[in-house]
């Protein structure tokens, strides 16, 4: 019988470059798998049509409620648009809280403010890695976490009577409540896939969807698809910058040396462009599936040794990736890399 340890180390390399490989021949081009899967979409993109049509009414906040989402599955970056957007309302002196569905963390079925106006709760860490990175990232700003977007709006409706604009964070085909704005972003690596919904592409819903949209982010450098286009709704240009490299205890430093990469993010092309984009060239890339919680000792050994075999001096992670790995106890050489999302045509976003 394969131990245990063993096993880890197998899943560890097949999520790896292997998984990844199978995904973009599959789901990002045309394959023969993807045109035999397409019967199935076909009949998945009708049911998500009738869905949407024949939806009415809705949960309606005395809040101005903003949607952040996407209509395709793994990474587009919703997470620091939905930053971004919490940052330029405060900024402009707008009251605004945040709910996120606090994915594969302890509250997703129970809905638990996790930040204030004035500090980051302890228990913060247990509401999942993307929940845990708003509240740390929008001091000032509440963050709640919980699947029921519903509850979570009356609770932060009850606890802040002067909040004007609520910002849901991944909720797109979220149906129960009434939006007022719905951004839909997209990015330049993944785009829209081979063009096909689930299972045979990567659309969680056809691209007809679009229409129920107000905003359109597009993530990276690179031509905007066709299909996207003609929807026809305004489209908001945006990248990432590195704000700026740092250690495991917040000190600014600058890696160098011998780089190599670690993420288990939805899409780890993203990371590895905007890292070449700051001119500094890696080894490898440990990648693993979204959302990867890091918690398997034999993993963080087995990288540990892959890291010193090689002499890697720095393991660049993502803000989101530390979320997780820094209540994990390691020996990685970690450099995090703190990165904000810019608009370059700010001037038309209009909420």
């Amino acid at each position: 019988m394969v131990s245990n340890g063993l096993a880890a180390i197998f899943i560890y390399r097949l999520f790896g470059d292997e998984m990844q490989k199978l995904i973009e021949k599959n789901l990002y081009k045309k394959s023969l798998l993807s045109y035999l899967l397409w019967p199935l979409s076909l009949v998945y993109s009708c049911i998500l049509i009738l869905r949407r049509k024949f939806h009415f009414g809705g949960y309606r906040s005395r809040c101005k409620i903003i949607s952040v989402g996407n209509i395709v599955s793994g990474g587009s970056g919703k997470t620091p648009v939905t930053i971004f957007l919490a940052k330029h309302l405060q900024n402009n002196g707008k009251k605004v809280a945040v709910s996120h569905r606090g994915y594969k963390g302890k509250f997703e079925k129970e809905n638990k403010l996790i930040s204030n106006e004035r500090e980051v709760f302890d228990f913060a860490r247990d509401a999942g890695d993307e929940a845990y990175l708003l509240a740390s990232k929008l001091l000032g700003i509440p963050v709640i976490a919980g699947r029921n977007r519903k509850r979570s709006i009356r609770i932060l409706e009850e606890k802040y009577p002067e909040l004007e604009y609520i910002i849901l964070d991944d909720s797109f085909q979220h149906l129960k409540v009434q939006h007022d704005f719905d951004f839909v972003v997209f990015n330049a690596i993944g785009g829209i896939g081979n063009g096909f919904v689930l299972p045979a592409g990567i659309l969680r819903e056809p691209l007809v969807a679009l229409k129920y949209s107000d905003y359109i982010v597009f993530n990276g450098k690179g031509e905007i698809p066709a299909k996207i286009q003609k929807c026809k709704k305004p489209i908001l240009r945006g990248d990432y910058n590195i704000k700026r490299f740092s250690d495991e205890a917040g000190n600014e430093m600058k890696p160098t040396g011998k780089l190599a990469l670690l993420s288990g993010i939805g899409l780890p092309k993203s990371f590895e462009n905007t890292i070449l984009k700051a001119g500094l060239p890696f080894e490898k890339h440990f990648r693993f599936p979204d959302h990867y919680d890091f918690q398997n000792k034999e993993i963080i050994k087995q990288i540990s040794a892959d890291v010193k075999l090689e002499k890697i001096d720095y393991l660049l992670t993502t803000e989101k990736d530390f979320a997780k790995l820094q209540f994990i106890e390691h020996d990685l050489p970690l450099a995090i890399v703190e990165v904000e999302f810019v608009l370059e045509n700010a001037e038309e976003l209009k909420i």
